[in-house]
């Protein structure tokens, strides 16, 4: 089969663990670009995804907020929103607040900070990788009341096993982006509903779609395509869910000439 879309997470797939672009999956990206179409579907923010998008030089819309939102950076323009209802978000604030673990809210598209209780080593370590500002705030407030687009919750990986477990009956989704992130999202909300938007609006079936991830927040791609992959050293949940497992990105140019 011809596929005509590869979609692509950031963190743990494209990026190695300096978050970094490789140059072999530059070469790669670079083959790809004559052959398919590709795209970012990620958890980052705006802010944070555009360095690789310019990079790349993707000229279609991409996923951002696990789906929270389609941007479209050739028109810099947003194609399709969803919020965190206000009394959702509370709620979780409330429930977490019981639970050693840091919290970060993502206010707007618009708007590059964090908002965070306190600074802590957790923090400090994502701020490394991400590159977004901190903003400190002693009450959620306001910023809570504006429906943000998404939590994020920090915290050892037992830890958040009982926070999911805690938050379960809540009118959002609730997912692992990594061993020791939880995710909280606008209801219905995941990166496989963002895919599947994206791919309406391109007008390219799902059966022609190549998904590439490495943690649970991906799965709900590989569902919804027709080929998801996972990275060889994604959990083992992850990896049962993919129909192909790869140890590197330039591995999927053999699907280039199907």
């Amino acid at each position: 089969m011809k596929y005509e879309l590869f979609a692509f997470d950031l963190d743990g797939t494209l990026l190695d663990p300096s978050s970094r672009l490789p140059p072999t999956t530059l070469d790669f990206l670079n083959i790809l670009k004559a052959k398919a179409h590709f795209t970012l579907v990620t958890g980052r923010s705006l802010f944070s995804a555009r360095p690789y998008i310019e990079a790349l030089r993707i000229e279609i819309p991409v996923v951002l907020y696990h789906g929270a939102v389609i941007f479209h950076p050739s028109e810099k323009r947003v194609l399709y929103e969803a919020r965190l209802p206000s009394p959702v978000a509370q709620k979780v604030l409330v429930v977490a607040q019981n639970f050693p673990v840091d919290i970060q809210l993502y206010r707007s598209v618009d708007d590059p900070c964090i908002y965070v209780r306190q600074i802590s080593p957790q923090i400090k370590e994502f701020v490394k990788k991400d590159g977004l500002p901190i903003r400190v705030i002693s009450d959620w407030g306001k910023v809570v009341d504006e429906n943000p687009l998404k939590l994020l919750l920090i915290g050892q990986a037992a830890v958040l096993l009982e926070l999911r477990e805690a938050l379960k009956g809540l009118p959002a989704t609730v997912v692992r982006s990594e061993r020791n992130y939880l995710e909280v999202l606008p209801p219905g909300i995941s990166k496989g509903t963002g895919l599947v938007w994206l791919c309406e609006w391109l007008g390219i079936p799902l059966e022609r779609v190549v998904a590439v991830g490495d943690q649970e927040s991906d799965v709900s791609m590989f569902e919804r395509v027709g080929l998801g992959v996972a990275m060889a050293h994604a959990p083992e949940l992850v990896r049962r869910q993919a129909h192909l497992v790869i140890s590197a990105i330039p591995e999927l140019q053999e699907l280039l000439g199907a």
